[in-house]
């Protein structure tokens, strides 16, 4: 061999023999759910990039992270060896949607591995358990499987690679169990198994909550299989985790260790004899939170001040309810209207569907009137709709598996106001408790039902809400502002806010100097669940400041109508409106309000 082809000679055999390790690296996607549920619980996108950070210390992979949704451009799963989903279920689960199970199902039988964390290990029964059993080996079952919170304490660890360097542990979680496994658990191992506490059947029957099985197993103390590991047929493999509703619980090493390692399994590739070392610290799990507002117990709400304290107070309170009805009866004895406050437990908001079931209101004379005849005033929800009969969603109420024949549902934050103008009540009775829409999710629903016979001040709301973080109102507002960058020699103050006035499109001002807004709570007619949110149409409002203070005190509806839903524009010439609503441009009179002249 001629020596001075020697150093290329052996530069080749280098690259030769290394093409197979550089192609050997492996390639991880994880896929990070949609914002979801209260402050510091289903923290998706938080825990996928601490699970990053973890990773990105591992030699030899490449890790990839979609955030907030299914990848828009799915090319991000070419060459994956794995992919971890990180998101809400149910028939919301992003790999339900369209022809995505068709393609993990492609990827599946190239032996690409599939790891779902938490709420992501529940399909539909009707579409993708199927599926599920055969790519991870588990899933969570309606009416089967349940979701209590409960410390579960692991003493005894299996023998394999995701387990190795994880020391028993115990953590307060929710821990899906009962799962539905392949029958007779094959190529199913175990990873983490406990024995549920009792209190994890005390909640009544329902699609998440419990049934007679879980009682039966509990009260007979059978371990529960809340971790485990499968392979497949086609070499693939997979791997289903429970936990991770509450984000804190990444800081524990052992929890953390046991998910890292499951990704290396199900990758293929060789997982540490001591497992992935790994460090998080409490400013890292800080970082990339979702803006979903402050918890109760994570502040203290300000003392409230004299003018809070002169303000109307509750004629009712209910205390904090996360089940079944309470009962209403308040004095209306001179009231001039009604007020219904459905506030926040102080939990966050998620699941907080909430109904007032048989309102009734009482004359002096003993003759009643269901309170669901009358129109209210206004009504504002945190979520959905208020709706007679019918719950946020739009489905019929129900509480504790009940049906509710008479009712209004909405869900916290809510006010709903009615005018007593022209008859006078005596008393108001009702019943009044969290819908089975919201309980049955199992998500932590916490709700106070409090009702005035005078408007309420923001600041009561306020505290009844426990939202020390203001995420609500006028008083929300206005500290929302403090974060807003304004430009030299401006000045920006809020002259109107919720429950005034909600989701405002477009505004215009008239020669009065009364603001003309109009409001897009209906997002279109085509998109669900986000569609026709209330009935009745979307509204022109004219706001006016009467006192001069530069805050609007005094809201008149123009115009409510599905004419103008999600309109995207308004011009107020004299005494005509225009409003646009593609691809309609509609014209009315002041004089003439209830009826658009063209369109």
């Amino acid at each position: 061999m001629n020596m001075k082809t020697f150093p290329g000679f052996c530069l080749g055999l280098f690259l030769a023999a290394n093409v197979s390790l550089f192609a050997a690296d492996k390639k991880i996607v994880l896929v990070a759910g949609t914002p979801s549920h209260g402050p510091g619980d289903h923290e998706h996108n938080a825990g996928m990039l601490l699970l990053k950070k973890c990773l990105d210390e591992v030699p030899g992979l490449k890790v990839e992270v979609n955030l907030n949704g299914w990848p828009k451009d799915e090319k991000v799963f070419d060459a994956a060896d794995a992919i971890v989903l990180y998101m809400d279920g149910g028939s919301g689960h992003g790999a339900l949607q369209g022809d995505r199970l068709q393609k993990l199902d492609a990827w599946m039988k190239k032996g690409v591995g599939l790891a779902c964390l938490h709420y992501a290990v529940e399909p539909t029964m009707e579409k993708g358990e199927k599926e599920f059993l055969d790519w991870i080996g588990g899933a969570f079952e309606i009416h089967w499987s349940v979701n209590p919170h409960w410390d579960a304490d692991f003493t005894d660890l299996p023998e394999h690679p995701i387990t190795q360097g994880v020391k028993p542990f115990k953590i307060n979680d929710e821990w899906y169990f009962n799962m539905r496994f392949r029958e007779g658990m094959k190529g199913v191992t175990p990873i983490l198994t406990a024995i549920p506490t009792q209190d994890t059947t005390n909640r009544a029957d329902g699609p998440h909550n419990g049934n007679p099985v879980v009682r039966d197993l509990v009260k007979r103390g059978v371990p529960q299989t809340v971790a485990w590991a499968a392979t497949r047929d086609d070499g693939g493999r997979g791997f289903g985790f429970t936990g991770a509703h509450k984000h804190k619980n990444w800081g524990d090493e052992n929890f953390r260790k046991i998910v890292l390692n499951a990704i290396l399994w199900i990758a293929k590739a060789d997982v540490p004899k001591n497992g992935v070392e790994s460090k998080i610290n409490q400013e890292d799990l800080k970082q990339n939170l979702d803006p979903k507002g402050v918890k109760k117990a994570e502040t203290k709400p300000p003392p409230p001040s004299k003018s809070a304290a002169e303000s109307p107070q509750p004629k009712f309170k209910s205390g904090l309810i996360k089940s079944g009805r309470v009962a209403v009866d308040v004095d209306l004895s001179g009231a001039k209207g009604l007020w219904l406050v459905v506030a926040d437990g102080g939990n966050g908001i998620e699941c907080d569907w909430a109904d007032w079931v048989d309102p009734i209101l009482t004359r002096a004379d003993g003759s009643v009137l269901k309170l669901t005849s009358l129109k209210w005033k206004s009504a504002t929800t945190g979520f959905g709709s208020v709706g007679v009969n019918r719950n946020a969603a739009g489905g019929p109420l129900q509480i504790e598996k009940k049906k509710v024949e008479d009712g209004i549902g909405t869900h916290a934050p809510s006010v709903i106001e009615y005018d007593f103008s022209g008859d006078s009540f005596a008393r108001f009775t009702a019943k009044a408790g969290p819908d089975d829409g919201g309980v049955d999710q199992g998500c932590g629903t916490q709700v106070e039902f409090l009702v005035f016979t005078e408007k309420p001040s923001e600041a009561i709301l306020r505290t009844a809400s426990g939202s020390g973080g203001h995420r609500y109102g006028f008083e929300a507002a206005k500290e929302m502002l403090k974060t807003a960058t304004v430009a030299d020699g401006l000045e920006a103050t809020v002259f109107a806010a919720e429950p005034m006035v909600r989701n405002p499109t477009d505004i215009d001002i008239d020669s009065r100097g009364r603001v003309w807004v109009c409001e897009g709570v209906n997002y279109r007619h085509t998109i669900k669940p986000w569609g026709v949110l209330q009935k009745e149409g979307d509204r022109i409002l004219i706001l006016e400041d009467t006192d001069g203070d530069g805050v609007a005190d005094l809201s008149k509806t123009f115009f409510q109508g599905p004419e103008i839903n999600s309109a995207l524009g308004i011009c107020v010439l004299g005494n005509k409106v225009f409003a646009l609503e593609l691809p309609y441009l509609s014209l009315a009179s002041t004089t003439n309000r209830d009826k658009w002249l063209a369109h």
